[in-house]
């Protein structure tokens, strides 16, 4: 959503962004999440994959996710750069745990 021009950066950018997914679309389609961050612009149109707040995204915006009530039983699939040993799942879940209050 963020390559496609959707900022959620901020507490008050991201509420309004789902208020705006509600009028068009409704919360009740949603049904999971993609969780990476991003190397690319906002609005890039390009969506190049990173760890969680190593981007032009930061952590900020997934404690927004992590701790908003409406999606407590939705899904996130991590969509991170991963070698081999898949450490780096480990890493960046490590960062989203942190960010749950």
């Amino acid at each position: 959503s963020f390559a496609a021009g959707y900022d959620f950066t901020t507490k008050k950018k991201y509420d309004e962004m789902w208020n705006e997914f509600d009028d068009i679309i409704g919360l009740n389609y949603l049904f999971a999440f993609h969780l990476n961050d991003t190397e690319k612009d906002l609005g890039s149109r390009v969506d190049r994959h990173t760890h969680i707040g190593q981007g032009k995204i930061g952590k900020e915006p997934f404690g927004f996710l992590l701790n908003d009530d409406r999606f407590r039983d939705h899904p996130g699939i991590l969509e991170t750069p991963k070698g081999k040993d898949m450490k780096e799942d480990v890493m960046n879940l490590k960062v989203l745990r942190s960010l749950i209050k």
